[in-house]
């Protein structure tokens, strides 16, 4: 048996580039342990974990970015239910890689085969950290999304331009002056408008029926690693929100650094709450972003985030890290 089995997406940011010799370096590094399975597509993602789940694998392995991740979960756990969920490895094949940040795989992909290998020689059990799931409920689709990250407001927006002009590091940096500028020139721009909804955390209606933007999260760090958020629940018991206004967006410009590292506590206008739940219902979104994947809207629609499944991904330095 096979210990390993690992999905490659071909299309994914950095695996565009030089294909053939990554697929060569992670198959070589593997060895006997790993049965490795192309996905040039979403439809190729379930034959794929229908084979390793036949082989028993226990060890899933997934080089692409977060969204692929986001794809490949979702099917597992719509296919097999989560009652025994494989190890996951998340593999920096994509964009952002923040999963993979998270858990401390920061080298590349390769490096980080290299030191999963090290692990299965060496220790009697591999080093891992819990992580919980995002169950997210829209009824445009037969089965739940799981995710680890969603937003929606002007993260959404931005996201969209990211893609737009390009992607990378670059981009996003040039994109994040440039949305300073705006909000401090062009308060009016589209990207600043408030999405018209009702809110409601863990059945609990938020008083406005406006927002700016909602972050709603499992993981510790964001992309660049920014830690916004200001109370972690426990893996399979919650997660993180981050609910922002336009009021104290303008208010609070000044003390961006601090919102982006360090986690403001909720304010008591209600116009940001920086917190944690079990259940939150959207009535009226436009539009969202599961870790990097977009999933536009042209109406409103109602969308509920539920805890869904923890589980246990490779991380060279367990809980420690």
């Amino acid at each position: 048996m096979k210990p390993i089995g690992l999905i490659f997406n071909p299309f994914a940011d950095i695996n565009k580039k030089q294909t053939a010799a990554k697929l060569r370096s992670i198959k070589k590094i593997l060895g006997e342990h790993g049965l490795v399975q192309i996905t040039n597509n979403t439809d190729d993602i379930p034959i794929a974990l229908k084979q390793f789940y036949k082989e028993g694998i226990k060890i899933l392995g997934i080089s692409g970015g977060d969204g692929t991740i986001d794809h490949v979960l979702s099917s597992y756990i719509n296919l097999f239910g989560s009652e025994k969920l494989p190890v996951i490895v998340p593999l920096k094949g994509g964009t952002m890689n923040m999963l993979a940040a998270d858990v401390g795989l920061r080298g590349d992909q390769i490096t980080s085969c290299y030191k999963l290998i090290n692990s299965l020689n060496h220790h009697s059990t591999l080093p891992t950290i819990e992580r919980g799931l995002i169950k997210v409920v829209d009824k445009r689709f037969n089965h739940p999304n799981y995710t680890f990250t969603w937003l929606d407001g002007l993260l959404y927006k931005f996201i969209k331009w990211y893609y737009k002009e390009g992607a990378g590091v670059r981009v996003a940096l040039k994109l994040i002056l440039q949305s300073g500028i705006k909000s401090l020139t062009n308060i009016n721009h589209d990207l600043f408008k408030e999405v018209v909804s009702k809110v409601y955390i863990d059945d609990k209606k938020l008083p406005f029926e406006s927002h700016l933007l909602i972050a709603i999260s499992t993981v510790k760090r964001l992309v660049f690693g920014f830690r916004v958020f200001a109370e972690e629940a426990a893996a399979g018991e919650g997660f993180s929100i981050l609910y922002l206004r336009f009021p104290f967006f303008r208010k609070a410009l000044y003390q961006l650094p601090r919102v982006l590292y360090s986690g403001l506590k909720s304010d008591a206008s209600g116009n940001f709450l920086n917190s944690s739940g079990r259940v939150v219902r959207i009535e009226g979104n436009r539009g969202y972003v599961l870790d990097g994947e977009v999933y536009e809207s042209q109406e409103p629609i109602d969308i509920t985030l539920e805890i869904g499944p923890k589980l246990k991904i490779f991380s060279p330095k367990g809980e420690k890290y």
